[in-house]
């Protein structure tokens, strides 16, 4: 690895656990500040490579263990930190269709797995919405969260990414 992947991933590990470490201090729109710390590692993309990206996610996800509370850090661990990764290589397929079947499917499979887990650990959740309704308000709020991270990467494309 090059110092500047390293130095580049360490700034932005420190960024990230800054933003989720705001989760702590800032209660409400806890989803939001995910949204915001999930893009560093798109940007790591950008600006380095795949192999730093990972590191990044991977430290960050670390260190957000012993800094956020259980939860959050499953959220960030799970599916707003590996989801930079995984839109990278959806979206090199260049196929708008699939890439959002194959995004689809992806947070599909992690809403599963995060039900099943939490059923396990907590035993009834106690959801007041049919499961049906939750599925379909799911997709809908994954759909915006999608736009909402391809927003922010083509605003930081537009602004900073000249600053290489």
């Amino acid at each position: 690895m090059k110092t500047k992947d390293i130095t580049l991933g360490g700034i932005m590990v420190a960024l990230s656990i800054i933003v989720l470490y705001l989760t702590n201090i800032i209660t409400i729109n806890t989803f939001a500040i995910l949204t915001v710390a999930s893009c560093f590692i798109p940007i790591t993309i950008i600006r380095s490579n795949i192999k730093t990206a990972s590191l990044v996610y991977i430290a960050s996800t670390i260190i957000s263990f012993f800094i956020l509370p259980t939860n959050r850090a499953i959220m960030y661990g799970i599916f707003f930190g590996v989801y930079g990764i995984v839109k990278y290589f959806i979206e090199k397929i260049n196929k708008l269709p699939l890439e959002i079947l194959l995004k689809l499917i992806f947070f599909n499979i992690v809403l599963v797995i995060s039900l099943f887990f939490m059923s396990s650990l907590l035993g009834d959740l106690d959801i007041k919405l049919p499961m049906w309704a939750l599925f379909l308000a799911g997709q809908v709020v994954f759909l915006i969260y999608d736009y909402a991270i391809t927003v922010i990467i083509s605003f930081y494309l537009e602004k900073f990414k000249r600053l290489k």
